[in-house]
């Protein structure tokens, strides 16, 4: 460039110049660590009600449960879709402005505000008519996802516009998934544990509730002040609007992932939902939430120890490759295991180390995947789509894990012929029913993650990534 150029530059051409360096440089790590731990409140406020409420609402609170169930899945899935879309939109809109009076971060803020409260709503159901305990459930629950929303699809939004390396983007992902390791241990082994520290009653489940919302406004807070430090995007591009849905599955790339999520998360649902009566009856095992508890450990483990290790992968192999080894695997296992249940509980530990591991790995990949279908939104449709996407991918996860943990669990259990009156009276179970339960932990789960697998294969494309790779960390 010349001196007659440079002179010429503007001083609003200057500060984007500035932005543009900002965006294209590495970031440090602690602000990829601080930002990360945002992620065990998004998994605190996922997988806690899906463990602990129904559970409660029926043998605490003595609500029958397939009331309790529709007070639970009606806000969960309806309201959810309506929840994520609005948030997705306006954070977009708002995100979009110049100057920014509310960028993506301040979503936590609202988030951590609110988390305490959401958590004591749903289990604070007071003593009286049935009636009024389900209306109190359904509101609260209601409250509980619009705020799960708040926070959680900026939250992920805002890791597609913190970095313009695709590299880079991997790496956050690896260090969000490592965070999400952390959460499963808080969620699937503390809560629990705690309950039954505190006492089974509705005292020590409220107890536990508020100690979890109080551990979720933290790790939201610690997110929020560590956003700050993230530069803003290359550019502001304009906002997706609720009149633009229409044009978002004619994004190839999205549309892809998208198919890949559904089969995901039903099948997780179902596995996850399918758990304790495999381990109970399948491997008959005389304490099934105590094994429950240590397994969960040592999942969370192996997703914090794999993630990293996953990061590497992708930078030598690519992201697709690396994707279909890691789900390939998840299913490969999960299929094993299920024609393994009278093996000895050391080797359930470590066919749950195997699964956790692969998990950590195609987890990880397909967030970088949606980062990367993000910013190409951005650089050729010159369109903010990160929270409508989010929205969308949000949506997909709630509505696919809440599927397949009620519904599609319990057709499959009814239809081998699980007895639940036995199974309250402390009878044995037919072997078909036994042989259910292995269906819904481990058939149908490991062939929706091969089936995910065979999806990206064969419909995402990639440039070969190790020059960038090389370039990004030599």
């Amino acid at each position: 460039m010349s001196a007659t150029d440079q002179g010429s530059i503007t001083p609003d051409e200057a500060q984007q110049m500035a932005k543009n360096a900002a965006f294209s440089a590495r970031l440090p790590r602690s602000v990829k660590a601080g930002f990360g731990v945002g992620q065990v409140a998004g998994q605190l406020f996922r997988d806690v009600p899906s463990l602990l409420l129904l559970f409660y609402l029926t043998n605490v609170m003595g609500i029958a449960p397939a009331i309790a169930g529709a007070a639970i899945f009606v806000p969960k899935v309806v309201f959810g879709v309506v929840f994520d879309l609005w948030i997705g939109l306006a954070s977009d809109r708002l995100a979009s402005r110049t100057p920014r009076p509310f960028p993506r971060r301040q979503w936590l803020l609202v988030g951590a505000a609110a988390a305490p409260f959401a958590m004591l709503g749903p289990f604070a159901v007071p003593d009286a008519a049935t009636a009024f305990q389900v209306a109190w459930v359904f509101v609260t629950f209601s409250a509980y996802m619009a705020i799960y929303s708040t926070f959680s699809v900026p939250y992920l939004a805002q890791f597609s516009e913190m970095s313009a390396d695709p590299v880079e983007r991997t790496e956050l992902m690896g260090w969000k998934h490592g965070f999400t390791g952390l959460g499963v241990l808080m969620s699937s082994s503390f809560a629990p544990m705690l309950v039954n520290r505190l006492g089974m009653d509705r005292a020590g489940h409220l107890e536990t509730m508020a100690v979890l919302g109080l551990i979720s406004m933290g790790c939201l807070l610690i997110a929020w002040r560590f956003a700050a430090r993230i530069p803003d995007g290359a550019r502001c591009a304009k906002p997706f609007l609720l009149k633009d849905l229409p044009r978002t599955f004619a994004d190839r790339r999205f549309a892809v992932l998208c198919l890949s999520a559904v089969i995901m998360t039903v099948g997780a649902g179902i596995s996850y939902a399918g758990f304790p009566f495999f381990v109970k009856y399948a491997m008959a095992r005389p304490e099934p939430l105590h094994d429950i508890g240590v397994m969960s450990a040592i999942m969370a483990v192996a997703v914090m120890a794999g993630s990293p290790l996953w990061v590497m992968v992708a930078a030598r192999i690519g992201k697709k490759p690396t994707y279909v080894l890691a789900a390939a695997g998840h299913g490969l296992v999960t299929l094993v295991w299920g024609q393994l249940g009278a093996v000895p509980i050391e080797v359930a530990y470590v066919l749950a180390a195997l699964m956790a591991a692969c998990n950590a790995g195609w987890g990880t990949i397909v967030l970088s995947l949606l980062a990367d279908c993000i910013a190409h939104a951005r650089d050729e449709h010159d369109e903010n789509r990160a929270g409508t996407y989010s929205a969308i991918w949000s949506i997909i996860e709630k509505a696919g894990i809440a599927l397949g943990g009620t519904l599609v669990v319990g057709a499959i259990l009814s239809g081998w012929g699980f007895d639940a009156a036995a199974a309250r009276a402390g009878i044995a179970q037919s072997a078909q029913a036994v042989a259910g339960t292995v269906v819904a932990y481990s058939v149908v789960p490991g062939v929706t993650k091969l089936v995910a697998a065979l999806v990206i294969w064969l419909f995402v494309h990639e440039k070969a990534p190790a020059l960038t790779a090389q370039v990004a960390h030599g």
